[in-house]
């Protein structure tokens, strides 16, 4: 990206053009400001690390507290520092979570602005950009270097410029230290990536823009190029960034996400190419800092694939490579992998990368893990199971190949990458709101399993499900009969509602018998003994009174139950208020959906917590959030 090379051409000048001596003038100052980006980096990470061990520590502290005490309510603040810290965190959280405006039209979505919090973080990366720009390089003409003032800007936009080029690398690994370091998972990191490496779209434009200005008033430009091969790499390096961006559009990588991530790939390594061949040897450790980052990065994830495929470490001795999967066919065309002897185990929420080459050789695609896993012993063998959406490409030969051996089930070899992902730990809430739409429950329902099996410091669970039929039930009706018996022989109350939001699609033979005004809860069965036969589900108010639970020391009387509404798409306010409202310590509400269901969580979650003036004198408690929305 800098003009040239000071050890190739010694010096030389060129009258009406670029002045070769002014790289070596400005390049220590340059330099030192390239190095200061990585600081700033450096500095954030280090800040947001903190953030994650408090929050480590704090959750070990209530969890601990909580085994002392088992009828406490550990997720209140406990003196003076602990209600501060509640207190900067919520102010936080109500100025970061809003996303007021979205779009859900099939192009205009891709326009939805981002979440409040992520526009700050990205106002904070281009302030620190745009100050590293233009700090000391605009000259006036009573200057001694004014002759340079062309020169200046130039040398110092394309110092900025390829100091970003390994942070947006480092963005786009699985394993990098920011996710280590930070517990943000690579995928939530895309979007930074995406908005950083169109940042360095715009500080190019500076660079070359200024160097060119200079050769066209000198009418140079001809000659520049002639005698500089570099430049013509450097505007190449330009095209294939502003190809990379314009392709990365999430239009464009929905349409086919394979070809999109092969030529992408192809793109990242030709731009390290042509930028190793810009660019002067005293800055090509920027390339080489971007090498490094993704041979890292493939490096591992081969080892680690080759490993967990081979099984040579598994506990069930010698295998043949891979898992065998099975697949079964649900309605809403649906399909489910089941994958026996998994010997590896994941956290709730986490997803696997799958390739069953012999439907779809050389494709490996993300799904969610849609169970938990069963927690006991390594030396034990996993159930994993996927549930996966037909649309198009992959995840059609799923669904056609399950259609296909219905009558008599095949086994495939299957392939998996991973677990991937760092989904929040729930264990330490005193309420959990689970949201999700349809698929979504492939997410929250091992989040719920581990809630309803490890218990921890949660008093309170309830399950909103958002499905189109009551059909969509089959997805995950038995397990969730399941959690609601065992939740009722613990110290939990868990109350699953499920929304049928097409009531005309209802399937007679489910065991779902409607209300006259099609508006009530109707119970699936497991109902609580004591519970009133006309609902399964108590209001907020209603659990209160049957509730005895104080901060400490008092006996906890619960119900547990399965039911179902008929009355089209529920209000956000009310599936999270009630629960809010009735929380004695932290909420967690999780949210998976698509962009509008989360968008609308976020704001309302935001708005709720500054209403009820959260750890601000009222008593009011904290309000956690975590969405994961449709799409890669």
């Amino acid at each position: 990206m800098d003009g040239m090379d000071m050890g190739d051409m010694g010096g030389m000048g060129m009258s009406g053009g670029m002045d070769m001596a002014s790289a070596g003038l400005f390049t220590p100052v340059n330099e030192a400001i390239a190095h200061g980006f990585w600081y700033a980096i450096a500095a954030i990470v280090g800040l947001l690390g903190c953030v994650r061990l408090v929050s480590i520590l704090q959750s070990r502290s209530r969890q601990r507290l909580h085994k002392i005490n088992p009828h406490c309510v550990p997720s209140r603040p406990r003196g003076l520092l602990s209600q501060m810290y509640a207190t900067a965190t919520a102010t936080a959280r109500e100025i970061a979570y809003s996303q007021p405006i979205y779009f859900t039209g099939r192009f205009s979505r891709y326009f939805s602005p981002l979440p409040v919090g992520r526009w700050m973080l990205l106002a904070v990366y281009w302030i620190v950009i745009l100050i590293f720009l233009w700090s000391n390089t605009i000259l006036k003409p009573s200057d001694p270097m004014y002759a340079y003032k062309w020169e200046k800007v130039g040398f110092r936009a394309a110092w900025v410029s390829i100091a970003q080029i390994p942070f947006i690398y480092l963005l786009s690994t699985k394993f990098n230290l920011i996710s280590l370091l930070t517990g943000i998972s690579y995928e939530r990191l895309n979007w930074l990536h995406r908005w950083a490496a169109r940042t360095v779209f715009l500080t190019v434009i500076v660079h070359w823009s200024f160097f060119l200005r200079e050769w066209w008033l000198a009418d140079f430009v001809q000659l520049e190029i002639q005698m500089m091969p570099m430049v013509m790499y450097g505007f190449g390096a330009f095209g294939t960034i502003a190809w990379m961006i314009l392709s990365g559009f999430g239009f464009f990588r929905a349409m086919n996400y394979e070809i999109f991530v092969l030529q992408h790939i192809a793109a990242a390594g030709v731009l390290l190419w042509l930028l190793f061949c810009h660019v002067p040897s005293y800055a090509r450790y920027n390339v080489y800092m971007s090498i490094g980052f993704v041979a890292f990065d493939w490096g591992v994830r081969i080892v680690w694939n080759v490993l967990r495929n081979t099984h040579l470490f598994g506990h069930a001795g010698l295998r043949r490579p891979g898992y065998g999967a099975q697949l079964e066919t649900l309605p809403g065309d649906m399909v489910r992998l089941t994958i026996e002897d998994v010997d590896f185990k994941w956290t709730p929420g986490q997803h696997a990368f799958l390739s069953v080459p012999e439907l779809r050789p050389f494709e490996m695609h993300p799904f969610t893990i849609a169970n938990a896993s069963s927690g006991t012993s390594h030396q034990q063998s996993e159930r994993m199971t996927m549930l996966i959406k037909a649309h198009s490409g992959f995840s059609k030969s799923l669904h056609k190949a399950a259609l296909k051996h219905s009558d008599s089930p095949k086994q495939f070899r299957a392939f998996l990458t991973g677990p991937w992902g760092m989904p929040p730990d729930l264990l330490h809430y005193d309420t959990v709101i689970l949201i999700a739409c349809a698929s979504g429950a492939s997410f929250t329902t091992p989040l719920l399993e581990n809630l309803v099996r490890e218990q921890g410091c949660v008093r309170t669970i309830t399950l909103h499900w958002i499905i189109r039929s009551a059909d969509h039930m089959e997805w995950y009706e038995d397990t969730l009969r399941s959690l609601v018996e065992t939740a009722r022989s613990s110290n939990i109350s868990l109350q699953i509602v499920v929304y049928v939001t097409d009531p005309e699609r209802v399937n007679s033979h489910l065991p779902l018998t409607t209300d006259p005004k099609n508006t009530a809860l109707v119970a699936l069965d497991s109902k609580p003994e004591h519970a009133s036969s006309s609902s399964s589900i108590t209001t907020s108010a209603e659990e209160d009174a049957q509730s005895s639970t104080s901060l400490c020391g008092k006996d906890i009387r619960r119900t547990s139950s399965l039911s179902v509404r008929y009355a089209g798409r529920p209000t956000v306010a009310s599936m999270i208020r009630p629960g809010v409202e009735g929380a004695l310590g932290e909420t967690a509400v999780v949210c998976c959906g698509g962009l509008a269901i989360t968008a609308q969580v976020r704001t309302f979650v935001a708005t709720l917590s500054d209403e009820r003036a959260v750890h601000k004198g009222t008593g009011a408690q904290g309000i956690f959030l975590f969405t994961e929305t449709y799409g890669w």
